[in-house]
C-alpha cells in the first residue's frame, strides 16, 4: 500500500545514500619540506583534512593522520615508514595525487606511493591540479612538467586508468566518489580529463 511517509523515507535514505562516499582514499602528494606550510603542499593537504572534518560522508581519507607521523618520525629508516604506507595504501579504493605549483616532479615517496597504488592495487588515481578551475588538454601540457615522474612515465605509455580535475571541494569528491576499485569504475585512460 502506498503512503506518503513511506515515500519520503524511501526518498531520503536514497538521496543520503548517494551523499555518502563510500570509496576510501589515499591522498598522496610530495611531502618534501613538509613542515614549510607556506612553501609547500602541507596546506593542501590541511584543507583537505578540513573537508572530511566538516563533511564525513563526502570524503573518506584514511591517511589524513599520516603526515604527522612522517613528519615526526625522521629518523625511521625507509622500511619502516614503507611498511606503514603499504598498511595504509591495502585499504584504498582509489588514490588522489595532488599537484601545485611546489610539486617535485622528481620527489621519491610520491613516485614511489604511486608506482605501488597503481602496479600493486590496481587503484584508479585522480590527479588534482591545484590553481586552476577546469582542466583542458590546454592544461594538461601547461602542468605537465610539474607532474610526478610516474605519471608522465604512464601518461607516454598510456598504462594507468588516470583522471585530472581541478583542485576543488566539489570537483573532489565527485571524482572520488565515482572512481574505486570495489565499484569496478576506472578512467577511460591516462589522460582522462574529468
Amino acid at each position: 500500500m502506498f503512503s506518503i511517509s513511506n515515500y519520503f523515507t524511501n526518498f531520503t535514505t536514497q538521496k543520503i545514500a548517494k551523499t555518502m562516499n563510500s570509496n576510501k582514499t589515499f591522498i598522496a602528494f610530495d611531502g618534501d619540506a613538509v613542515r614549510d606550510t607556506t612553501n609547500s603542499n602541507i596546506g593542501l593537504f590541511h584543507q583537505m583534512a578540513e573537508w572530511q572534518k566538516r563533511y564525513p560522508n563526502r570524503f573518506n581519507f584514511i591517511n589524513i593522520d599520516s603526515i604527522d607521523y612522517m613528519a615526526n618520525h625522521d629518523d625511521f629508516v625507509d622500511e619502516n615508514v614503507k611498511t606503514f604506507l603499504f598498511r595504509q595504501l591495502e585499504k584504498a579504493d582509489n588514490l588522489l595525487v595532488v599537484v601545485s605549483r611546489y610539486t617535485n616532479p622528481d620527489s621519491k615517496w610520491l613516485n614511489w606511493m604511486i608506482s605501488r597504488a597503481v602496479n600493486r592495487y590496481h587503484l584508479p588515481v585522480v590527479v588534482a591540479i591545484d590553481g586552476v578551475t577546469e582542466v583542458t588538454e590546454e592544461t594538461m601540457k601547461k602542468w605537465h612538467d610539474r607532474f610526478p615522474a610516474k605519471i608522465k612515465k604512464y601518461i607516454g605509455r598510456d598504462s594507468a586508468r588516470m583522471c585530472y580535475i581541478p583542485l576543488m571541494q566539489t570537483k573532489v569528491e565527485r571524482a572520488l566518489d565515482y572512481f574505486g576499485v570495489r565499484s569496478q569504475t576506472y578512467p577511460w585512460n591516462s589522460t582522462t580529463i574529468y
